[in-house]
């Protein structure tokens, strides 16, 4: 009897030491977020700035009007200012980026100044794109695409391969931006030239596509910086980061985001 009488009593005082965690997911300090991008071609510069939200807020990210945004040429002391064209994009026809040269993104927002600085490197030129797997006969992950979750499960995944020499004597980094149809496709591909420095690449990108689609693969050179910046993106974006942060960013005073100088070789393909 007095072997099964303590068992209630045991019981009561593990529930009594229960304790609820109230975790605040839900208020942050709204910080701005740049987005800004200097092609060498004209006409594909801009820059866009937003605000973070609230953890359980579901709206799109706030633009931000009336912001003070120049870009700045280091090299040839020249400074452009953007105009906004819709609410928080930016942009000035005719502004284009050279090679070589190094840019300051300045954003004055009310009392508070962003800045960032970026290299566009030399440029490297896209020689052709190959498909390399039929349409709906690949479906692996890995280098060189995300295959993260969300992203077009409704598509096959084809390896399209772009071949570009890479320059010798200096590392290189590299984005590929891919359009399907139209629409910018949001995985991040990104490399640099560790085992084929000065040589010619043959490494794929595994993109989601169906027969029939047109895909445009724009490969832009950009600088190490920057290269990291999509590097811890495309980590937190993937899991596989233990323990998930903001990507460091060129960007100083807490803002987050990007500055991107970069150059812009552009090829399309048909998908069979």
């Amino acid at each position: 009897m007095k072997k099964y009488s303590i068992i209630p009593f045991a019981f009561l005082f593990l529930i009594s030491c229960e304790k609820v965690i109230d975790i605040d997911l839900n208020q942050s300090n709204p910080r701005y977020v740049i987005e800004g991008n200097l092609s060498n071609i004209a006409g594909e510069s801009k820059v866009k700035i937003s605000k973070t939200l609230n953890f359980d807020e579901t709206i799109a990210n706030p633009a931000i009007s009336g912001a003070l945004v120049t870009i700045t040429d280091n090299k040839g002391n020249q400074t452009d200012t953007l105009d906004e064209s819709t609410a928080g994009i930016y942009i000035k026809p005719g502004l284009t980026g050279i090679e070589g040269h190094t840019y300051t993104l300045k954003v004055v927002i009310g009392n508070e100044i962003f800045e960032a600085i970026s290299t566009i490197p030399l440029n490297v030129n896209l020689d052709s794109l190959v498909q390399e797997t039929l349409a709906g006969s690949y479906s692996g992950g890995g280098p060189g695409g995300s295959g993260r979750p969300g992203s077009d499960h409704g598509s096959s995944t084809i390896q399209i391969i772009p071949h570009y020499t890479d320059p010798l004597n200096f590392i290189n980094y590299y984005q590929f931006e891919v359009t399907r149809n139209d629409t910018l496709v949001d995985d991040i591909f990104i490399r640099n030239d560790v085992g084929f420095n000065g040589s010619s690449s043959h490494l794929p990108l595994r993109i989601k596509a169906d027969k029939g689609d047109v895909v445009t693969i724009d490969l832009q050179c950009i600088d190490k910086a920057v290269y990291n910046y999509f590097f811890g993106l495309n980590e937190n974006i993937n899991q596989s980061s233990a323990t998930p942060a903001n990507p460091t960013s060129n960007l100083n005073n807490g803002a987050l985001g990007y500055f991107k100088a970069h150059t812009s070789k552009k090829k399309t393909i048909g998908i069979e």
